[in-house]
């Protein structure tokens, strides 16, 4: 099983903690290999908004040389693990980053058929509150991208560190992220594939009457009739 990790702080903190969980939990359920990624070093530049992108092609992107090999990776694998600790009740902005550099792959775009059976989690902590707005962010985008199943857990530790819980405290957080990572290497293992989620319905029918009223061959256009999703159902 070959899992991306998107790891969304470079410090090896309390997500990083929670994730080394996580991932060796998954490991005694079958062979499994990581590929990770650290934010802000494997993609250290801010989206420029230049557009080039979405109306020419992602290679088109200044950024191309960093977005590109992650992308790779992410087509590759079965499942893909969004790590990224609260930074002022969201995510951090080094994961808003890296989505703002991926909006071409939202469904009303040029989403890749090979996500329409991946299986993601996302992982976040938090000495005080914010998972739950972190980890929205994250989902929305999976599901824009066409993510087939997204599972989540969301960490308050009202604690600076896990060396600092109480012992009975972090066993409970330590139980979660196990019985998570056991569920969730059986969800990807099965090879089970879900129905789409609502919104990922409405946008392939909202954008095919978009772009059938266009005139020209734009990049999404030309894609779609690649793909032939003006004809068929591309879940």
């Amino acid at each position: 099983m070959n899992t991306v990790i998107i790891n969304g702080s470079p410090r090896k903190g309390n997500t990083y903690i929670a994730t080394q969980i996580f991932k060796d939990e998954m490991t005694t359920c079958g062979d499994v290999t990581f590929t990770e990624f650290f934010l802000p070093q494997d993609l250290p530049e801010f989206c420029r908004g230049c557009f080039a992108c979405l109306d020419k092609h992602e290679q088109k992107c200044p950024h191309s040389q960093y977005t590109l090999p992650i992308l790779d990776e992410i087509v590759k694998a079965d499942a893909i693990i969004f790590t990224t600790p609260v930074y002022a009740l969201h995510e951090t902005g080094a994961v808003k980053v890296f989505l703002d550099h991926y909006a071409f792959m939202f469904i009303v775009h040029r989403a890749r058929p090979e996500m329409f059976s991946k299986k993601a989690f996302v992982i976040s902590t938090t000495a005080g509150a914010g998972t739950r707005a972190a980890i929205k962010t994250i989902i929305t985008n999976l599901k824009y991208w066409g993510v087939n199943k997204i599972r989540s857990l969301g960490i308050t530790m009202w604690a600076i560190d896990f060396e600092t819980m109480p012992r009975r405290r972090r066993a409970k957080y330590e139980g979660k992220l196990k019985k998570s990572a056991r569920k969730f290497y059986r969800e990807v293992a099965s090879g089970k594939k879900h129905p789409p989620y609502l919104i990922q319905r409405f946008m392939i029918f909202f954008r095919r009457g978009m772009l059938k009223k266009e005139t020209g061959i734009t990049a999404d256009r030309q894609y779609w009739e690649e793909q032939g999703w003006f004809k068929k159902n591309p879940f």
